[in-house]
């Protein structure tokens, strides 16, 4: 019965290798701001992995976390199929795209804002517009989420 199961995967498995490239940003910025590494002084490069790393673990991590567990909840717990599969499969390819636009503009070097996402915004449009896609991709799992409590409590009054 759970048929969402490559939807539910497919965001956790996104979401946790994020999560480990993100990790490997926070292993290397100690290790730049220690005594141990004179060597690494460009502040640049330092800046743009802080901006990766607080957009994968402020928005990128726990969207996908809360979308994938939220798809799997609603098929056990519901005991019922997910609607709007494919609308839950636009979500994630919307986070997918918004994670990629703010990763490519951070890495090269147009938006290092330490993941702000106010104003004065001065990173690159495309930053800016890729986390406004992971936000827009999580809108769409929280309207199927709505749509498929609507549905259950129309067939359980």
């Amino acid at each position: 019965m759970f048929l969402a199961k490559r939807l539910v995967l497919a965001h956790f498995w996104v979401a946790f290798i994020a999560f480990f490239a993100a990790i490997l940003l926070g292993e290397w910025q100690m290790f730049v701001r220690s005594p141990l590494s004179p060597w690494v002084n460009n502040p640049e490069h330092y800046y743009r992995s802080v901006t990766a790393h607080g957009t994968v673990m402020g928005y990128v991590l726990p969207t996908l976390v809360a979308m994938g567990f939220g798809y799997a909840i609603t098929e056990l717990a519901l005991k019922r199929p997910l609607i709007g599969l494919r609308w839950a499969w636009a979500g994630f390819w919307l986070v997918i795209a918004g994670t990629l636009m703010a990763a490519l503009t951070t890495a090269s070097g147009k938006s290092s804002v330490l993941y702000t996402f106010y104003p004065p915004m001065i990173g690159s449009v495309f930053y800016y517009l890729g986390v406004v896609l992971v936000v827009v991709g999580s809108w769409v799992w929280v309207a199927l989420m709505s749509v498929n409590l609507r549905a259950w409590k129309k067939a359980n009054p």
